[in-house]
């Protein structure tokens, strides 16, 4: 099932028009630039990212903005604390068998009537990266089925807002997606 993501083109358009949506946090935020880019965007944002490493170079590169250690699966955060959490490309470091636990996760971090946008490479197993961003590295993408992604997230109460699905560009390998979720303001 594929729908359009409506207002939500980029992660920046899903919560600029949405005055409800005034704490994000940018979970696997790596170096923060999608963090800081929603901040430049007028959002109140932090950054989680696994590696102390890229929460330290964030916070070289953007000392303004709040970046933590933490897990998909643990994220530093309180009940409820957020109104949008972004996961974008966060997902593809974790197995398939990881994506219930992430989705608990996600709603005990979301107050009611919070969203989640999750962007990741669509398809099944995963693929060796060795070279990123110039350097040379030893990473395991796992690609996700966007059916699989959905079901996980919607088993937990999300309610599927959007789901988009497109063909590789230029040196992707991989076809994209991307699912939009609501954690309900009323509990079902």
């Amino acid at each position: 099932m594929a729908a359009r993501l409506g207002r939500c083109q980029t992660p920046r358009t899903c919560w600029t028009s949405d005055p409800r949506m005034t704490q994000l946090i940018d979970v696997g935020c790596g170096a923060g630039r999608m963090t800081s880019y929603l901040s430049h965007a007028g959002l109140n944002v932090s950054g989680v990212d696994l590696s102390p490493e890229m929460v330290r170079v964030g916070q070289q590169l953007h000392p303004e903005l709040s970046f933590e250690v933490g897990e998909l699966t643990d994220l530093p955060a309180a009940d409820a604390a957020a109104d949008g959490i972004l996961a974008w490309y966060s997902i593809i470091h974790s197995p398939p068998t990881a994506l219930p636990a992430i989705a608990r996760e996600f709603w005990r971090t979301l107050r009611p009537g919070g969203s989640a946008l999750i962007g990741f490479h669509a398809g099944s197993g995963h693929r060796t990266i060795d070279r990123a961003y110039g350097h040379d590295v030893q990473l395991r993408a796992e690609r996700h089925a966007p059916d699989d992604v959905a079901l996980r997230f919607t088993e937990q109460g999300f309610v599927m807002r959007a789901q988009l699905v497109r063909s590789p560009r230029a040196m992707e390998k991989d076809p994209q997606a991307a699912i939009l979720v609501d954690k309900p303001s009323v509990p079902s």
